[in-house]
């Protein structure tokens, strides 16, 4: 694909968006524009197609820093940043995301940015039906052209890039400011200037002029900083009618296994031949769930099997898990882990997963209209949550 639509985002859903479509083959500009907001994102979907979208973010909106690590125990030191840098952030560090960059010597570039900006920004994309595989911070798109610095006006702003991880974006009328305050005091500074301009203790080198976006949209590419990462890495992409069926085709299964058991113990009980039946179960569980666990299975027919043994035939818990099917459509991303049926009180209790504690939400208001709900509290830990379901027949 020889042609990429580039899309630059504003911090608010009420900021201008400014876009334009590269010919990597032919070097030259398809289309550009501006939107009025990002709720017209989504007059750029069908211009889109199937051309790759990589998307700048405003680096106001971010902090890009850098944090010296020891020589040994670097590993430790990672997953101690957050708490490294949490003097010089505004926010909690448990509501930000943070991205690793270039490491020089024995600093490591690092991008910190909210949850909350992040979710807005992806949530307004995915509105829009935009795929997207690159967010990168603004700044970090200016090419450096082996100078120590980058720097362009775009809108009211000034983006700097100030080495391969680091930069910000300073109003203008602030630079005179705010540039000594940034200016290294060991050597002179070589800036690649993309826009006509002066930059007082700096050693300006002009380069060719051409489009804001333009200039962005070569260097993005390059970045060394991509913000969908961790908990927000692109995720593989499966047919979309296995997303939407996959939950409720694995409880059918079950059911389904459940009630060749049910049926199975009813002709072959009374000749010894529940061992051979179970055996058998499992086998047609594996073929309708691949990758299902085998742990999961063992434990379900073990409580129904003796459940089964004096309860008559256990239709009451083919009942719920049929009444659960809607619930599990209607939020894909909630998994259940287990599932236990208790005959003598009719009561099902489930333990599921889920990405968000809102899809847990979802899922309990949608469940809580047909049955009586019980929900225990809910744990989160690096990139789910989980909480356990008691159920019982209204």
């Amino acid at each position: 694909m020889t042609e990429r639509l580039f899309i630059r985002l504003g911090r608010t859903a009420e900021q201008a968006c400014s876009w334009l479509v590269w010919s990597e083959l032919e070097q030259e500009i398809i289309a550009s524009g501006e939107l009025a907001d990002a709720n017209a994102l989504s007059s750029l979907a069908e211009r889109a197609g199937n051309r790759p979208v990589d998307v700048l973010v405003p680096a106001s909106a971010m902090t890009l820093t850098q944090v010296s690590l020891p020589e040994k125990g670097q590993r430790q030191a990672l997953r101690a940043l957050p708490f490294m840098l949490e003097e010089t952030l505004a926010d909690d560090v448990d509501n930000m995301h943070f991205v690793v960059g270039p490491r020089s010597g024995g600093d490591l570039s690092v991008v910190a940015v909210a949850h909350q900006q992040m979710q807005s920004w992806l949530s307004w994309l995915a509105e829009a039906g935009l795929k997207v595989k690159r967010l990168v911070p603004d700044c970090l798109a200016l090419p450096l052209e082996q100078c120590r610095w980058a720097a362009m006006r775009f809108g009211d702003d000034c983006l700097l890039r100030m080495g391969p991880g680091a930069g910000q974006s300073v109003p203008t009328s602030w630079l005179p400011v705010v540039l000594p305050k940034l200016l290294p005091v060991d050597e002179p500074v070589t800036v690649a200037g993309y826009s006509e301009m002066t930059l007082e203790g700096t050693q300006v080198q002009p380069q060719p002029l051409e489009l804001p976006m333009l200039v962005l949209a070569k260097g993005i590419l390059q970045a060394p900083i991509n913000l969908l990462s961790g908990l927000y890495a692109p995720k593989r992409e499966y047919s979309k009618q296995l997303l939407i069926w996959k939950n409720a085709a694995i409880v059918l299964a079950l059911a389904l296994v459940l009630a060749l058991v049910n049926k199975g113990l009813n002709l072959y009980q009374a000749n010894g031949q529940a061992a051979e039946l179970k055996a058998q179960s499992e086998a047609i569980f594996h073929q309708l769930v691949p990758n299902g666990r085998a742990e999961l299975m063992r434990s379900l027919l073990d409580s129904q099997l003796r459940s089964l043994q004096g309860a008559g035939n256990g239709a009451e818990f083919f009942t719920m898990l049929q009444g659960l099917e809607t619930a599990f459509k209607q939020v894909p991303e909630l998994k259940p882990n287990s599932l236990r049926f208790d005959a003598a009180r009719n009561e099902m209790r489930m333990q599921v997963t889920a990405k968000t504690y809102a899809q847990i939400e979802k899922f309990k208001e949608l469940v809580g209209r047909r049955f009586q709900l019980e929900a225990g509290a809910m744990n989160s830990s690096e990139d789910q949550v989980t909480s356990t379901l008691t159920l019982r027949s209204k």
